[in-house]
């Protein structure tokens, strides 16, 4: 029987959380670009661009891009959900929930950047 390291498991929820921000930011851009067309594609595609960068310096050790890449996904979350209420009132469940999965893998991905945080605090003893 094998035992995991608190460095493996750290390992893996930092990458879970980089492949769900990586996995809905680029399903946001690239659906907005198809269903809207290129029309406003550089003020979609910086987000998708910050996103990428924080999350590279994330999977390379940088602690700092953690609280970084908070601030993408609060942004987010505000202007998202007020579309997903707007697709509610007029009808188009579709849209949705859609949308609603892409906030959800986006906050589940800041919950794990914030739970690895509180666990390697506690692990280290800090208060």
């Amino acid at each position: 029987m094998t035992s995991m390291s608190p460095v493996a498991v750290k390992r893996t929820d930092m990458t879970a959380a980089i492949v769900l921000l990586l996995l809905a930011e680029a399903t946001l851009f690239f659906t907005f670009l198809f269903i809207i067309g290129p029309i406003a594609t550089p003020a979609r595609l910086l987000p998708l661009l910050v996103v990428l960068v924080l999350c590279a310096a994330l999977y390379w050790g940088q602690d700092w891009a953690r609280w970084g890449l908070l601030a993408p996904v609060s942004f987010r979350v505000w202007t998202i959900v007020r579309l997903i209420a707007a697709a509610w009132g007029l009808g188009r469940t579709g849209i949705a929930l859609f949308l609603m999965f892409i906030i959800l893998a986006e906050l589940s991905a800041a919950f794990l950047l914030v739970d690895s945080y509180l666990v390697r605090r506690q692990r280290l003893g800090v208060s």
